[in-house]
Formats: C-alpha cells, structure tokens, sequence
C-alpha cells in the first residue's frame, strides 16, 4: 500500500497545477492525522497478510471505508488534498514528516 501512495504521488506531481477548491481540500491538521491512520492501517494489512491475503484485503478496504467515514471524507477529497499539497512546495513533505512524528509518539506510547 504505500507503493499505492507512492504512485498516486508521482502520477499527481506529474500533473500541471490547477486552481484547487478550498472545499474539497482538508485541512494540513486533518490531512496530517489522516497520513498517520492509513498508514497504521497499511501496516496492519502487512502484518495479517501473509495469513490470509483475500482476508486481509477486505479488512484493509473496510478499514479506509471506516477512515475515510471518521473523518467525513470521500476518497475524491483525499485524492484531491493528496494532489493539492503536493503541488504546493514541500507542504507534502512537511505532513509527511509530521506524520512520521506522530508515528514515532505512538509507538514509543507503546513500548
């Protein structure tokens, strides 16, 4: 899954900017904490896998159906925030370093 974020980066970087629409945008604070649940998810889908990889696939969808409904999201609203922020200089690069943070915060939380 994160070769799906990885490409879905590239495909939008590779893209000419266009005006985005401030509604379909989330914002960089719920854009940062919504980097960090997917990537627990994915990491989750990793981990069970291997088990029962059908299995594990529903689970994984299931759980961006449950994220994307949390947060009150589309997965167009994620698309569209995805391709906004990374057209805008090293914001991308910035919620992805603060998710990583946070990562890092939960995980130390768990130890």
């Amino acid at each position: 899954m994160h070769r799906f974020l990885f490409i879905i980066f590239l495909v939008f970087s590779c893209t000419q900017p266009e005006k985005a629409i401030d509604n379909n945008i989330i914002n960089r604070e719920q854009f940062t904490k919504l980097i960090v649940d997917i990537h627990l998810i994915e990491a989750k889908f990793e981990t069970i896998k291997f088990k029962n990889e059908l299995n594990a696939k529903a689970i994984l969808q299931n759980d961006y159906d449950s994220i994307f409904s949390l947060y009150g999201i589309t997965f167009e609203n994620f698309e569209n925030s995805l391709k906004y922020y990374s057209l805008k200089d090293d914001n991308l690069e910035l919620i992805y370093t603060n998710a990583l943070e946070e990562i890092k915060k939960k995980k130390s939380q768990l130890n």
